[in-house]
């Protein structure tokens, strides 16, 4: 049992709270050295009073050492001897018997004395000692004095009752002045240790906020040039994070949830129609003829437009994790001709233009590093968005061109991708349209998976409402950000900034787009005046002014 004792106390002692014990510390500590300094005093005090006494001794001495006869056994041999308070002469004769004693006051307490033997040795030594007193009440001071020949010693006796009086007096104020130094030192010990540790009780109280849900909580007063304030803001960043990254949590799964539902019901779309149709046939409501040949063709389109969406999610898949594979120069003009041109084989009559960045600007080469067949998508995606959310009569027009920074424009309504320096060169490719443009709660989610502005679950027009989304993760794949300026009733304009790489500005041979001749000026000044080889005939671009086929 006395071997757990300490064990026990030591784990009581670890379940104090840390403020109690840097009281207790604090307290303990200030006690041992008031202990310590005041005892180390009281010892000083009582040697210093006695070897005041011990001074006394050897100047009621200075008679003994007088030369010339004494006779020793005169009741008042020693005339010339003046006694202090509470001092005591006696004399001792050759044979070892007392002759005599003065007192300087009516008190009957003596020093005990050794045999007169010891006395002699004592006198030989020379040196004051203390002995008991007959009534027990005091010590005493003692010094034997040798009286010279056959006449006996004297012994001096000084009492110490006024020396132990003053010392216990002293130690009594030192310990009443310890208690009360104890209870304030206590107390504003306590009151300091609170204050400084009122930081970590705020932490306290709000990470058990923070435990109980409410994630919005922060240490308050965070100073950075205390301990307790580094922590709390060391806190506060942490929580952040945590916050920032909860946020991002709960709105990935807001997300997938959403996309989640959104594919499948793209996907269930097209089988329904598939299995539909099968079920007609197996019932025999589709006979050989022209009723089969239309439920296969409506299989077939349903079965496309699922592979379709298919393919699309797997490209996000592969786009979320690689960078593009093949990574090479690429004309940005010339993707943005080929989009042109394929969007007016798929709508022949619809006002489709291409014009340099700057409308009074000559074409010329825009070189960046990327994948071809990626960036070629980007921009057909973005002219097939346009044609497909605008009426017949709207134009649409493409616009590609390098600038020498981040052009300038209007505020985007919404951005995404990385940022680029503001003093680099960049190439820009531009889808604008003038319909009837997008409102703000919703371009703010247009480059969400399978978002759509109309939330009807019907898909008549066609696309699987991942385009845009393709086009952001394509973009922020080559390391550069499409951004979308629009607001109801103004058009649509989707901007594409992407890193230039430095060329000489010129078109060189291959760099051109794709059916343009090398002699070719680089400014397009109309249809009519360019060469057969041209690749821009039937295609708008700036100095049109009928679209082909009107």
């Amino acid at each position: 049992m006395r071997r757990r004792a300490p064990r026990w106390r030591l784990r009581r002692w670890a379940h104090w709270n840390l403020r109690s014990r840097l009281v207790v510390v604090v307290a303990a500590l200030t006690a041992l050295a008031l202990v310590a300094a005041n005892a180390a005093g009281v010892v000083l005090l009582r040697r210093t009073l006695i070897e005041r006494i011990d001074d006394q001794l050897s100047a009621v001495n200075r008679p003994f050492n007088r030369d010339g006869p004494t006779p020793y056994d005169h009741p008042r041999v020693f005339p010339n001897v003046k006694l202090g308070p509470e001092q005591v002469l006696l004399l001792y004769g050759a044979d070892g018997r007392l002759r005599d004693v003065r007192r300087s006051d009516e008190s009957n307490d003596l020093p005990i004395l050794e045999p007169y033997e010891q006395l002699v040795a004592d006198a030989a030594a020379g040196r004051p000692y203390s002995v008991g007193g007959v009534d027990g009440t005091s010590p005493w001071r003692v010094l034997v004095v040798d009286r010279g020949g056959d006449r006996g010693v004297a012994v001096l006796a000084v009492s110490l009752r006024e020396v132990d009086e003053t010392v216990g007096l002293l130690l009594l104020i030192d310990i009443v002045v310890v208690l009360i130094a104890l209870f304030l030192l206590g107390f504003l010990a306590a009151v300091v240790v609170r204050l400084g540790l009122r930081p970590l009780t705020r932490m306290e109280w709000v990470t058990a906020e923070i435990t109980a849900g409410n994630l919005d909580r922060r240490v308050p007063d965070a100073d950075p040039h205390t301990e307790p304030g580094r922590l709390g803001g060391a806190l506060n960043l942490m929580l952040d994070r945590i916050s920032a990254e909860v946020a991002a949590r709960r709105d990935s799964e807001r997300r997938l949830r959403d996309f989640v539902a959104d594919a499948s019901h793209e996907l269930r779309t097209p089988l329904t129609s598939i299995r539909g149709f099968a079920e007609l046939y197996r019932r025999g409501g589709a006979p050989p003829g022209p009723d089969l040949d239309e439920t296969m063709t409506r299989i077939e389109a349903e079965a496309a437009r699922m592979g379709l969406l298919v393919e699309d999610l797997l490209l996000l898949a592969q786009l979320d994790h690689d960078r593009p594979a093949r990574r090479r120069p690429v004309d940005l003009l010339a993707v943005a001709a080929d989009s042109v041109r394929d969007a007016h084989a798929r709508a022949p009559f619809r006002d489709i233009r291409l014009t340099a960045l700057d409308d009074d600007a000559l074409f010329e080469a825009v070189t960046v590093s990327g994948d071809d067949h990626r960036l070629r998508q980007v921009a057909a995606n973005l002219v097939s968005n346009a044609l497909q959310h605008t009426p017949p009569d709207v134009p649409v027009t493409v616009r590609a061109g390098r600038s020498h920074r981040v052009p300038a424009g209007p505020a985007p309504t919404v951005s995404v991708g990385g940022s680029l320096p503001a003093e680099e060169p960049v190439a820009v490719l531009e889808v604008t349209d003038t319909g009837p443009g997008i409102a703000a709660d919703q371009a703010v989610r247009v480059f969400e998976r399978l978002f759509r502005a109309e939330r009807s679950r019907s898909r008549g027009s066609g696309g699987s409402g991942l385009g845009l989304s393709i086009v952001a993760a394509i973009v922020s794949a080559h390391r550069g950000r499409v951004e979308l300026v629009t607001a109801p009733g103004r058009g649509a304009t989707f901007r594409v900034l992407l890193p230039a790489v430095s060329g000489s500005g010129r078109d060189e041979p291959g760099d051109l787009p794709r059916g343009v001749a090398h002699d070719t000026p680089s400014r397009f000044r109309g249809c009519p005046g360019l060469p057969p080889s041209c690749g821009f005939q039937g295609v708008d671009h700036a100095c049109a002014t009928t679209p082909p086929g009107a």
